[in-house]
């Protein structure tokens, strides 16, 4: 499976404590930071984004929640690679636009065809899914504008080297 899912997942699991990874994190953006991310912190949660001065419209950003693990003795790292919240509101909305278009254009065509009149709603259905599939190959092209600062993201974290917890390896998924 590819490296680069639609908002991509992945996650860490460590021995450490929440407050000793946060550290590391902490410690790797003051002092091990060449590309000069730019971070945001509120307890247990960071948000890295790219450096302003190579940031575009398509820019990704890892957002990394840290916690302990409720039933076991382990912290849990989770990271989510994704477009900053402005673009994906917008896709969101594009999309739920075009499927709404979509409905309505059927419903008026069933109307349309009911009645036994010229079925003109079915022109509003399929340009909302004409334009649905346009938006998708246009938010991959996008995504593949990204797709090297999504993996230097990635691997500046996991350049930290968590050692990995034990207990996580044991647990049945």
């Amino acid at each position: 499976m590819s490296d680069l899912r639609f908002r991509p997942r992945f996650r860490i699991e460590t021995d450490m404590s929440c407050e000793e990874v946060e550290g590391k994190i902490r410690d790797k953006l003051r002092f091990e930071n060449p590309e000069k991310y730019p971070s945001t912190f509120v307890k247990g949660h960071y948000i890295l984004r790219i450096n302003d001065a190579k940031k575009h419209f398509w820019s990704p950003q890892l957002d990394i929640s840290i916690r302990e693990d409720d039933e076991f003795d382990f912290t849990v790292i989770r990271c989510l690679l994704a477009p900053a919240p402005v673009v994906w509101t917008m896709f969101m909305f594009l999309y739920a636009l075009a499927g709404f278009g979509a409905l309505v254009g059927l419903m008026i065509a069933s109307s349309q065809y009911s009645l036994d009149k010229n079925m003109w709603g079915l022109w509003l259905a399929g340009g909302s899914l004409i334009f649905g599939v346009l938006l998708y190959i246009f938010a991959q092209f996008g995504k593949s504008l990204s797709a090297d600062e999504m993996r230097q993201l990635k691997s500046f974290l996991l350049s930290i080297n968590f050692p990995k917890s034990a207990k996580a390896e044991n647990i049945a998924v």
